[in-house]
């Protein structure tokens, strides 16, 4: 029998995998590791172990694409010493540039598609026979419904704690700036039976926060359950301690969703909201399909019901068009909705999207200049709001420790701030009361209201 587990030890071959871009992906990534398990491979974190390499690629911007040929470019050398390694190309990027991929970087072996994560042990297969492999044609969306749910997948960052758990895929809005149409396919909502045997097994795995995914999370629907109907279900099971979700739309967002925070006890006291631009002939240039005054009533849903929420957003400076007024529009709606954090980007012309087909394209420069004044008008509220924190009693998830400084714990407020707290006791994975006494560019310091845990 010892001789049997010894001759399996030695045939574990290694797997490192490179997550760029969204919590999608980073939760694509951990469905791979979970699949090649069943194929005897282990994860690594260091490359030079692998027997296997996968990116796992973004093409939302075009910087985020230039890193994945750069990464490649890196393990051509990496090949050189290690011929049997094997090199493979997945996400959007894979799906989007597909054979390309393969001509531009010889040492590449295989691409497979947002869709095809569940054909790695097929495609591992026809690789170590020598075949290049380009994979990425969609599967039919009963497939995709299910997500093949004899995998069962346990959480494998960040000590079991958070979770990312995806409900639906693929988006039907088709915003002029976005490539997720044509990268991840049409709008697929899983069924909720999938989604609450996932949510049983990560919470029995020791996950205490479930953040739910979708390109457009709110618009779930699946056997006549709606996403507030499916975070009711969530919200019952036992031990779900948080529950969050990103990225909603303000089309979808409505007065169910905004009672659902008050009513459900899991569901934190935080939005993402994402905005994109103040001005309404660009964000129907965008094919966004909200006005600022509407955009504005969806912010006063929630904070009629719950003042101290918090939001996020997402804005792009230098959409094809945007004048200096209408970033001042923009500008307008920052200072006026006070956003407690903003993901601030610079319009990145995509392949395939009807944005790069405009011909009034802004200059570096012009995009450069007004995101830093976004930023700096942003770190100003940050820290006004901030300040306000101070003298209150916060309820914090332990995440990790902070080795950098002593006896000093991170974790997460339920308003999703991150909090560093001094001369705490607590394990990582509890739920702790502290006093915010402070505050610094990216964070709140505290101490322990108590040695007691929840």
């Amino acid at each position: 029998m010892e001789k049997n587990n010894s001759k399996n030890i030695e045939h574990v071959k290694k797997v490192y995998i490179k997550t760029f871009g969204c919590q999608m992906n980073e939760y694509d990534s951990e469905k791979m590791v979970e699949v090649l398990k069943k194929e005897n491979y282990s994860i690594t974190n260091h490359s030079i172990e692998a027997d296997l390499i996968i990116l796992n690629t973004c093409s939302i911007r075009e910087k985020a694409e230039n890193k994945v040929y750069s990464e490649l470019g890196r393990l051509r050398k990496l090949k050189s010493y290690n011929p049997n390694l094997k090199i493979g190309v997945g996400g959007c990027v894979a799906q989007q540039e597909k054979t390309s991929i393969l001509r531009r970087s010889t040492s590449v072996d295989f691409v497979f598609g947002t869709d095809n994560l569940f054909d790695l042990p097929e495609i591992i297969k026809k690789i170590t026979s020598g075949q290049k492999i380009c994979q990425t044609k969609r599967h039919p969306r009963q497939k995709i419904r299910n997500f093949i749910p004899d995998y069962t997948f346990k959480k494998t960052k960040s000590f079991g704690i958070k979770s990312f758990l995806a409900i639906t895929k693929g988006c039907n809005n088709n915003c002029s700036f976005c490539v997720v149409p044509s990268t991840r396919g049409g709008e697929v909502s899983r069924e909720p039976e999938n989604i609450i045997a996932e949510a049983k097994n990560l919470i029995s795995s020791g996950s205490k926060e479930i953040c739910l995914l979708g390109q457009n999370v709110n618009s779930y629907n699946a056997k006549d359950t709606n996403f507030v109907e499916l975070l009711k279900n969530l919200d019952s099971l036992k031990n779900m301690e948080r529950l969050r979700f990103i990225s909603p739309h303000p089309k979808d967002f409505n007065n169910d969703l905004a009672d659902a925070f008050v009513n459900l006890k899991s569901l934190c006291e935080h939005m993402h909201l994402p905005l994109q631009s103040g001005s309404n002939r660009i964000l129907n240039r965008m094919r966004r399909w909200y006005t600022m005054e509407t955009f504005y009533e969806k912010v006063n849903l929630l904070r009629d019901r719950i003042p101290t929420a918090t939001l996020s957003t997402d804005l792009i400076v230098g959409f094809p068009g945007e004048t200096d007024e209408e970033f001042e529009m923009t500008m307008e709606a920052v200072r006026k909705v006070r956003f407690d954090s903003i993901f601030s980007f610079k319009y990145s012309p995509r392949p395939g999207t009807q944005a790069i087909k405009y011909t009034e394209q802004i200059s570096e420069n012009i995009k450069s200049q007004r995101l830093k004044k976004l930023i700096e008008t942003q770190e100003k509220i940050i820290l006004e709001k901030n300040n306000i924190l101070i003298g209150s009693v916060q309820e914090i998830l332990i995440e990790r420790e902070n080795n950098n400084l002593e006896k000093t714990l991170s974790g997460r407020t339920r308003g999703n701030h991150m909090v560093n707290i001094e001369n705490c006791d607590a394990n990582v994975g509890e739920l702790v009361q502290v006093k915010i006494i402070g505050t610094n560019k990216n964070s709140l310091i505290a101490k322990p209201l108590s040695n007691n845990v929840f």
